[in-house]
Formats: structure tokens, C-alpha cells, sequence
């Protein structure tokens, strides 16, 4: 009976050990391909965010490293900046037309064509970065600029190859009562403002001729500027490291920061030809020198070649100055390299004219946004943006009542002969591009005539 009963039992509990054995040994499998295939999806989640990443960074065409320690001058230049020939696929065309403001309300690439007499093209684009392609325009306004940007992230000014572009304002700016602007230059920018291309811009002015209330970034260009005022201007920053020169007017250039890369350079001046003045505290007070055949060419009187409220850098280039006094500077003065000569003779140091400072040999130099002593460290920001040389905060005069966007309006690309205001460009929540690339296209690819702009939620692109 017993063996019976064990030869029954054994077989049964033999293949129940068996049936357990082999669930465990798929769970244990299931869990092991489970666990990796977990581990291959966090890798490949992982690798595809640093690849994300890696093209938004690149794509943005940002400074990157221009608050990184010995940050080399190619930071200071974004990709956008040094793109001579953007696309131009999806730009709208306009037509400048007489005695009309033309508003641009959306993010994108605008080619301006054309020849016209009073006529304003206004950028009022919140947080949006707008191209604005001159291809052969000529226009002659008596009392406001041709080129306002009343509200932009960043505005870029391209000439078109081989073209030949004319702006002047010929009489006295009048004010912007509507937005309490005080403009003073024939291109007026209360946003960051590029100028690049391949073309030449001919400015004529009876106060300044280009004017950024923060940051003036030239990387290309053929320019020809008579301003009675000052040629170019800005309050935190001018950065050039390329560009073709020729520059008559009461001042040369003058910004907080004067920054020189490259570029050819031929100024004559009735006062300073470049001036370092506190019209902002987001940077320290310096003229910096790397590059460039510059040419300075004084008049008579109580004038100076280089003024620098604060220090001198000179690095490289070739300079050649022509007054009764070449520096004069409130800070250091520092001649690291390049050629220096001054009526004639070169020189191995800087004299100061006034005394003010502490001239000679040795390194020197300053970066962005307050960078320290060294050419390209990081230093201190500071919050503000004044216009020291003013008295204001900002800024400026246009046309008072040209910026009424509800009275003739037209399509943008058309030809129009009414009087009245244009509008380009379609208010719409969202859709913004915070970077310099990749903001080319517009509505003109929508199927749709480019749009009278109605603002419309108070953002768009």
C-alpha cells in the first residue's frame, strides 16, 4: 500500500516542482527583459534630450560663452549676426510708399524695395526678432526716422548684395507723444539692433545717424553716415567686427562699451571720434580696440581722437590718428599691440591728454555685460540703462499720429499709391522665437495675402 501510494505522490509532486520551476525561470526572464529594455529606453530618452539640447543650443545662435571666463570674440557675434545672406524664402515684400507708416507687428524677414518721401517703417513686434532686408530703397523723411523700432526682442538691418540704399531725415525729429519717444536718428532702435549684409547704406542726418537703446552689433555692410549728431550710438553696447566705414559727424561712434573686432574704419569728427560715456550700467566704461585699419581724422579745438570715460584697450589693428589730442581717458590706458600712430609718428604708449588716468604697457581690456580686466573674463552686471549724456532713460522722437494702423492699410508686397498707414503682419497669441535663428519665414507662405496687422492679444511674432 505504501509503495503504491509513493509511486503515486512522487510523480505528481515532481511535476508540480517542475511547473514552478519553469514559471519562476519566464518571470525571472520577463523581469531581466523588462529591467532592459527600462534601461535602453532611459538611455536612449536620455541621449535624444543631450541631442535636443545640443541643436537648440546650437540653433540659437546666441552669444554663448560671452560670460564665460577668456571668452574669445566670437561670442560676441551671434550666428544670425554673421549671416550675410539670410533666407529670404519666405519674406514679405514692401513697398515704401509717401507719407505713409509702415508697421511690421510680426516676427519674420520684410524686404524693403523702393523709393518714397515721408515715410516710417515701424517695428512694434513685443519680443519678437524681425529682418528687415534693404534692396535698393531710397527714402527721404523730413521730421522722423525711416527705421523705428518702437518694441522688438532684436531688430536686424541686412543690405541686400549689391545694392545701394539712401535714408535721410532731413529737418527736425519731431517727438512720439503717443509712446513719449524722443527719437534722433534716421534708424532708431529701442531694442537690440544688427546691422549686416553685403550691400552699401548711405545715412544723412540733421542729429544722429543709427541709434540702439541697448545693444548696436555691426558684422558686415558698406557704410557711408553724415550726421550732425553722432554716426553710430548706443547706450549698452558697440560691438563691429566687420564693415566698411566712412563716418562724418559731431562724434564718430559712442556707447558705454566700444568694442572693435575688425572692420575699416575712416571717421572724421568735430569732437570725439569714438567716446566711451556711461549711457548705461550694464557695462563698465571702455573703449576696447582688438582690430581693424582705423582711421581718425580730428577737427581743430578741444577735441580728442579717442575719449574713454573710463578705460583704453588697445590690442591690434592699425591706428592712425590725426588731432591736437589722440586719448584721453579716465581709467587705464593700455597698449597691448597693433600699431599706433599719431600725426604721423608711431607711438609706443598711450598719453593721456588730460592726465586723468594711468597710461602704458600691459594687459588690459574688458568683456561684456561688465567683464573684468583681461579682454574676455566675466565681471559684474549691473541693472539699469540710462542715458548718461541726456539726462533720460531713453529716447526719442517720431512723427506724432503716423503710427495710426486703422486708416489705410494694404497688402504687404503691393503697390500702393493712397496715403495712409500699412500694417504687416498679424497679431496672434503664441509663436514666438526667443532666438536669432530660424525666423525667417512669416505668414507670406500662408496661402493668404500677407495681413493687415491687427493687434490682437497683445503678442505675436
Amino acid at each position: 500500500m505504501k509503495n503504491k501510494f509513493f509511486r503515486v505522490l512522487f510523480p505528481a509532486a515532481v511535476l508540480g516542482l517542475s511547473i514552478v520551476l519553469t514559471a519562476y525561470a519566464a518571470n525571472s526572464s520577463n523581469a531581466s527583459e523588462t529591467t532592459t529594455a527600462s534601461e535602453s529606453t532611459v538611455d536612449s530618452e536620455t541621449s535624444e534630450a543631450s541631442e535636443t539640447s545640443e541643436a537648440a543650443e546650437g540653433a540659437d545662435g546666441e552669444k554663448k560663452a560671452a560670460g564665460e571666463e577668456n571668452a574669445s570674440s566670437d561670442e560676441w557675434y551671434s550666428d544670425r549676426d554673421m549671416e550675410q545672406s539670410p533666407d529670404t524664402s519666405d519674406a514679405q515684400t514692401i513697398e515704401v510708399t509717401d507719407g505713409q507708416t509702415l508697421s511690421i507687428t510680426e516676427e519674420g524677414t520684410y524686404i524693403l524695395q523702393g523709393t518714397a518721401s515721408d515715410c516710417t517703417v515701424l517695428v512694434n513686434a513685443p519680443e519678437a526678432k524681425v529682418q528687415l532686408i534693404l534692396d535698393n530703397v531710397t527714402v527721404t523723411n523730413t521730421s522722423s526716422p525711416v527705421i523705428y523700432v518702437l518694441d522688438a526682442d532684436k531688430c536686424f538691418v541686412t543690405t541686400a548684395e549689391g545694392s545701394e540704399n539712401a535714408l535721410t531725415v532731413s529737418g527736425t525729429f519731431t517727438e512720439d507723444t503717443e509712446n513719449d519717444v524722443k527719437t534722433d536718428a534716421v534708424i532708431f532702435a529701442k531694442s537690440d539692433l544688427t546691422l549686416n549684409g553685403t550691400g552699401t547704406l548711405t545715412i544723412s542726418s540733421t542729429d544722429n545717424g543709427i541709434t540702439s537703446k541697448d545693444e548696436l552689433t555691426v558684422t558686415g555692410g558698406t557704410y557711408n553716415i553724415t550726421a550732425s549728431g553722432k554716426g553710430l550710438e548706443s547706450n549698452d553696447s558697440t560691438a563691429i567686427c566687420d564693415g566698411t566705414f566712412t563716418i562724418d559727424a559731431k562724434e564718430g561712434m559712442e556707447s558705454t562699451y566700444v568694442r572693435i573686432d575688425g572692420g575699416t574704419f575712416e571717421i572724421s569728427a568735430s569732437d570725439d571720434g569714438i567716446n566711451a560715456a556711461a549711457n548705461s550700467d550694464k557695462n563698465n566704461v571702455q573703449v576696447e580696440i582688438n582690430g581693424g585699419p582705423l582711421s581718425i581724422k580730428m577737427g581743430a579745438g578741444d577735441t580728442d581722437g579717442i575719449d574713454s570715460n573710463g578705460d583704453l584697450t588697445i590690442n591690434g589693428g592699425n591706428i592712425s590718428i590725426e588731432c591736437n589730442s589722440p586719448f584721453d581717458y579716465d581709467g587705464t590706458g593700455t597698449l597691448n599691440g597693433g600699431t599706433v600712430v599719431v600725426n604721423g609718428e608711431e607711438v609706443t604708449e598711450l598719453t593721456n591728454q588730460f592726465g586723468g588716468g594711468m597710461g602704458g604697457m600691459g594687459k588690459g581690456g574688458m568683456g561684456k555685460e561688465g567683464m573684468a580686466p583681461g579682454g574676455f573674463g566675466p565681471g559684474n552686471q549691473h541693472p539699469g540703462d540710462t542715458d548718461a549724456n541726456s539726462g533720460s532713460t531713453d529716447e526719442t522722437d517720431a512723427e506724432s499720429g503716423s503710427t495710426d494702423e486703422s486708416a489705410g492699410k494694404t497688402d504687404a508686397g503691393a503697390s500702393n499709391t493712397d496715403s495712409g498707414n500699412q500694417t504687416f503682419g498679424k497679431m496672434e497669441p503664441g509663436n514666438r522665437q526667443k532666438s536669432d535663428q530660424g525666423s525667417n519665414g512669416t505668414d507670406a507662405a500662408s496661402g493668404s495675402t500677407p495681413t493687415v496687422g491687427e493687434a490682437t492679444g497683445g503678442q505675436g511674432v
